[in-house]
């Protein structure tokens, strides 16, 4: 999901583009009654044709500028949606009490979690989980702690070119650990 910023820099490009097609039909219109003025002296085809082409361009206009309100709705909608979630949530966390969050982990990645919390400063990088682990490289330890920080079991930090991570057991107190028997 993109972020909010994001959504609001496409829609700044977005607006930006629709005020350049207007600046242009207002131009091509100025150019256009200048040609009628000069056309009454013409025949009538090349009044038909310039008919024609009006009709052509307005028909490529409509198209692009309803291309660009379908994504300007759908941004506004996606940009809205993460709002309209949280107020859901709010009331209904004050009505009923939330029930905890259940994740099936297995019984390796609960090590990795025990091991990141009875270790120094209650942290560890990959390497720390390589070695603790008894893992030859450090890519598996590096998708183990990936894949608890995507789930939100654990944070994120980088300090210098090592990148380490915490358990913070009041992130997680609304999700109830499931490892299976050891």
């Amino acid at each position: 999901m993109r972020t909010k910023r994001e959504i609001e820099n496409e829609l700044v490009s977005l607006r930006k583009q629709l005020d350049e097609i207007s600046e242009a039909k207002a131009s091509e219109k100025t150019t256009i009654e200048s040609q009628g003025s000069n056309a009454d002296a013409d025949t009538s085809s090349q009044l038909f044709s310039l008919l024609k082409y009006m009709i052509d361009e307005n028909k490529k206009t409509t198209l692009v500028l309803r291309q660009m309100l379908d994504k300007i709705n759908n941004l506004e909608q996606e940009l809205n949606e993460p709002v309209e979630e949280e107020i859901i949530e709010e009331k209904a966390s004050d009505r009923v009490e939330k029930s905890p969050k259940q994740l099936a982990i297995s019984s390796i990645d609960a090590k990795i979690m025990q091991f990141i919390q009875l270790s120094e400063h209650s942290m560890a990088c990959a390497e720390d989980i390589r070695k603790g682990m008894g893992y030859r490289g450090k890519n598996a330890a590096c998708a183990r702690l990936n894949r608890l920080y995507k789930l939100g079991l654990i944070e994120r930090f980088q300090l210098g070119h090592k990148v380490y991570y915490k358990y913070d057991a009041g992130k997680a107190t609304n999700v109830l650990i499931i490892s299976p028997p050891q």
